[in-house]
């Protein structure tokens, strides 16, 4: 199966900007969501694909709801790929 285009880095870039936001550690993370910290840190660099559990977790960590997750993400999914279409 294929991957579906942008959605790692989309992902990526959510999980990242709203850890910083938030002024949490990938540690701190990690403990909340109850998720090794090396698995974070895979799906920060996009080398990783996120599971709708683990998804539900780093949302709760995170302090957002899951559907408001999947938005950000479907928004800069889009966002990436009209700036890579330029």
């Amino acid at each position: 199966m294929e991957k579906y285009p942008y959605l790692n880095e989309a992902v990526a870039n959510i999980l990242k900007g709203r850890r910083e936001a938030l002024g949490m550690s990938k540690r701190k993370l990690s403990e909340l969501a109850m998720i090794e910290r090396a698995y974070i840190t895979g799906l920060e660099n996009g080398k990783w694909n996120v599971s709708l559990n683990v998804l539900f977790f780093l949302s709760e960590a995170l302090e957002i709801r899951p559907d408001v997750f999947i938005r950000l993400v479907m928004d800069e999914a889009e966002n990436i790929k009209k700036s890579n279409e330029l």
